[in-house]
């Protein structure tokens, strides 16, 4: 549980950061959010998979079939928009082709390719 040292507000208990999948954004349990977010599941669960429920400084967002809630700050939404729930990683290499499921070639996009502005560092 997270407390904000400024103006003391606690998160709630249910949240955990999104390492691996998003390092700006917690993710929780959807029957978590049910008990503990009555309203903001409410919301959810009419758009869920559609768009993201903004409610107070967060953005909540679930997909159709998913379990997972994510949550990112409203700004950093307001900003990016659904990618920010979703953001596309680096790989290991330059535009590498990888297999789907298929056997058909699939072109993965880098970071820089969805944001240009991170790639300014070449001179």
């Amino acid at each position: 549980m997270r407390v904000c040292p400024k103006c003391g507000y606690k998160d709630e208990a249910i949240w955990r950061p999104a390492k691996m999948h998003n390092p700006s954004g917690d993710i929780a349990r959807d029957e978590d959010v049910k008990i503990w977010l009555p309203k903001v599941w409410e919301q959810l669960s009419l758009v869920r998979g559609e768009k993201p429920v903004i409610k107070g400084v967060f953005a909540y967002y679930i997909g159709k079939r998913g379990v997972w809630v994510r949550r990112i700050a409203a700004e950093v939404y307001q900003q990016c928009g659904v990618t920010a729930f979703n953001p596309p990683h680096e790989t290991s290499g330059h535009n590498k082709l990888s297999l789907n499921v298929f056997g058909k070639p699939k072109k993965t996009r880098l970071l820089v390719d969805v944001f240009p502005e991170l790639g300014s560092d070449k001179k």
